[in-house]
């Protein structure tokens, strides 16, 4: 089965260079990392994927401020911002009682 996967620039860099110590190709990698992730029984694992969310909400809104011009687009993207923050704050304490 193929399917496609999207990363940022850095994550794929990362990726590809774990991807290259393990003389493994990038799908190969990323097949591999994918089935130990769903078959793994970590309990922090909601936790981890949660944070990951919140992290694509501020690049989102990060992405969008940088794109606007001064005006009420750009103070539309930076209003999301404590509201991530708040919502990252949550995830990490939960992930630290957690652990």
């Amino acid at each position: 089965m193929q399917t496609t996967v999207r990363f940022t620039p850095a994550a794929a860099a990362v990726i590809h260079e774990r991807a290259c110590a393990e003389r493994l190709t990038v799908a190969g990698f990323v097949g591999n990392a994918a089935l130990a992730a769903a078959q793994s029984s970590d309990p922090r694992r909601p936790l981890v994927e949660a944070l990951d969310r919140v992290a694509g909400v501020l690049n989102t809104a990060v992405a969008a401020a940088r794109e606007a011009d001064d005006g009420p687009a750009r103070q539309a993207a930076l209003a999301v911002l404590p509201a991530v923050a708040a919502h990252t704050y949550l995830a990490l304490d939960a992930v630290l009682e957690a652990s």
